[in-house]
């Protein structure tokens, strides 16, 4: 069969003329129990280097190819290459309770010039970043006022100034190497699930790129690409800003349509209508209008009950009162004359009775003076009064006072009778106030009626004005015509630069096309055929193998996203694209994929790295399954472990 001269082949990356090794790679990880003391140090070099932890079919033991510390050697490198979070807050806790002097620190080369990044594993605040030849000169050093804390700065000094200034508004300059070195050092917790799955909540890196959504992340690979130009993204914000008003238009206008007919079906019910009848009279009907107006003079035409004069009936009340509260004056009046008559008898008959003794003494006289018997005062003579006592001017006296007695006690019964004779007449005012009060209340109850018959009247007035007003406007809205389609014409216009702006971006995605299926064809059995497209759903790779379609299982899936990555590396070396050539797999063989298969991943980048005198890219991967045998040596497998025994593990200890 001929060979198709038009078969995909990979192209061995090519770095630029004078480059003589990556931009940005790590020369060395480590890790402390305390400043002097090393558990773990790992060199490594550009090109391939593997981190491996035998499975039971390649280390011939029982002990467990998991929990070696894979993943927080992936999560170390990252903390050191400027992550917040190297740990979840319960793996962290443990580590500060064995080491809580321990310290991570990286050699991290950038154009050459080597960076050591120091981060305290316990309490943050000591990280720092300087500039010295090795991990040992930086420890020595120690921190000082000034240092940077992270390496960021300088990464997106070096790699990313003109994407710096062109970032979606959910990623700030600060977070550009954040976002992206989320995607060249995958959570392997995302699965390889997705070109844009890059942080998982599960591992609590506190990466930006964390809770962006898909199309802040979509911006940042085609700015990483340069897939993406000022231009389209303009058009993109605008495309923004245009669906969210004409969606905010079609609410409105649904609100204000729904709005219509409900207030349609109130008329209606209220003016006891069709569906049928029309705003305006036809031959056969009245119309809505002409019903409103006639419902509106019917209630201006109802009579209002004409209230009682409750006034007058409380004028007579209050005249009422003002003459029981005369006559109950006159009659306290009369009462307290009585009463002061009567005192003044007592008193007169009092001094009366002075001038006389009990009759059982004989009827002798006494002298009112000195209270001695007369006859004893005149046969003796008065020790006291110089006068003689004149008896019969006595008896004058005490005539006088009996008189008067008689004459107070007459008045003071007077006085009785008138009161008695006011307390008749008030009595008889008894009868007429109940009669009045009666009167009152019924009076009250009439009024009440008439108040609430004249609200009622009056609502109705209301109602019906409203009813006419609504009708109205209702038919005025009617009039204006359906509400109008939002204008589409801008929005037309803008998806059309954006269909431009992907055209253009398409030279660029060739390339990465180009560079995939490249990768496919070396990577995967013969018939293959990968494709990455770019529309208005977003980015994606594809896979086809030659008579089945589009296959998708989950180790299919994984490995996509492997070739992606490294279609986006390889572009990285020529400097095609804005991004370090560095790369980061933990782990990224699926169950179901085939150990052959997963074999050639690291025969393909042997390659890569055999094609050049210096490898200008890193590319470290971890790993429980072996690697080819011409592999398995100290220059590429640059970190060997094990779960049992506890020294064998990456702390060298239980954590």
């Amino acid at each position: 069969m001929p060979a198709d001269l038009f078969a995909p082949v990979m192209r061995l990356p090519v770095a630029p003329a004078g480059r003589a090794g990556p931009r940005l790679w790590v020369r060395r990880l480590a890790i402390f129990s305390d400043p002097s003391t090393i558990v773990r140090d790992v060199p490594l070099k550009p090109g391939l280097n593997i981190v491996w932890t035998p499975d039971m079919s390649s280390s011939g033991s029982r002990a467990l190819a998991h929990g070696s510390g894979k993943t927080a050697f992936c999560r170390l490198l990252r903390a050191c290459l400027g992550e917040l979070g190297y740990a979840t807050d319960a793996q962290r806790s443990r580590i500060f309770a064995q080491l809580p002097n321990g310290l991570i620190a990286a050699e991290l080369l950038i154009d050459g010039v080597c960076w050591v990044a120091v981060r305290p594993l316990g309490l943050p605040g000591g990280e720092f970043v300087v500039q010295v030849a090795s991990i040992e000169d930086a420890i020595a050093r120690g921190r000082r006022d000034g240092d940077q804390a992270f390496i960021d700065p300088l990464v997106i000094e070096a790699f990313f100034p003109l994407i710096a200034g062109a970032t979606p508004p959910e990623v700030s300059r600060e977070q550009v190497w954040d976002v992206l070195r989320a995607w060249l050092t995958r959570d392997q917790e995302c699965r390889l699930a997705d070109i844009l799955a890059w942080r998982s909540p599960q591992t609590q890196s506190r990466s930006r790129a964390q809770v962006l959504g898909e199309t802040a992340k979509l911006t940042m690979v085609r700015l990483a690409l340069r897939a993406l130009d000022a231009e389209e993204q303009t058009a993109a914000l605008r495309e923004r800003g245009l669906v969210t008003a004409a969606e905010d238009d079609r609410r409105r206008q649904a609100y204000q349509q729904q709005r219509y007919l409900d207030g349609l079906k109130v008329v209606r019910a209220a003016l006891s209508a069709g569906e049928e009848v029309g705003f305006d009279d036809t031959i056969d009907q009245k119309g809505l209008i002409s019903l409103a107006e006639a419902a509106l003079a019917e209630a201006m035409r109802a009579d209002l009950p004409k209230p009682p004069d409750v006034g007058s009936i409380f004028a007579r009340l209050n005249a009422l009162n003002e003459e029981r509260r005369a006559l109950e004056a006159s009659q306290q009046g009369s009462v307290k004359e009585a009463d002061v008559k009567r005192g003044e008898a007592e008193r007169y008959r009092s001094e009366a009775n002075l001038g006389e003794i009990d009759i059982t003494q004989g009827g002798v006289r006494v002298c009112p003076i000195c209270r001695v018997s007369v006859e004893e005062t005149l046969a003796k003579g008065c020790g006291i009064s110089l006068e003689r006592c004149d008896l019969a001017a006595i008896k004058v006296a005490i005539a006088d006072k009996l008189a008067k007695v008689t004459q107070l006690v007459g008045e003071s019964d007077s006085a009785a009778q008138e009161a008695k004779r006011f307390e008749a007449l008030i009595n008889q005012l008894g009868p007429r106030q109940q009669a009045l009060e009666a009167e009152a209340r019924s009076a009250d109850a009439v009024s009440r009626a008439a108040q609430a018959a004249a609200k009622d009247v009056q609502d109705q007035i209301y109602r019906a004005r409203r009813i006419l007003d609504d009708v109205r406007s209702l038919r005025d809205a009617e009039t204006a015509g359906k509400p109008a389609p939002p204008a589409t014409a801008a929005l037309d216009a803008v998806r059309a630069q954006l269909e431009a702006g992907r055209s253009r971006a398409r030279a660029a995605i060739r390339t990465l096309e180009e560079r995939y299926q490249g990768i496919m064809a070396a990577w995967l059995p013969d018939g293959v055929e990968g494709t990455v497209k770019l529309d208005g759903n977003g980015l994606k790779v594809d896979a086809q193998f030659a008579g089945r379609g589009e296959v998708s299982t989950a180790a299919l899936d994984s490995l996509k996203i492997v070739a992606f990555d490294l279609a986006a590396l390889h572009m990285a070396v020529e400097e095609k694209a804005d991004l370090p050539a560095f790369l980061v797999h933990d782990s990224p063989r699926e169950a179901d994929l085939d150990g052959q298969l997963y074999e050639r991943l690291f025969g393909l980048l042997h390659q890569w790295e055999e094609s050049a005198e210096t490898p200008c890219f890193q590319y470290i991967v971890t790993t429980t399954t072996a690697p080819p045998i011409e592999l398995q040596t100290d220059r590429h497998v640059r970190l060997r472990m094990s779960s049992t025994p506890a020294a064998m593990r990456l702390f060298g200890m239980d954590l």
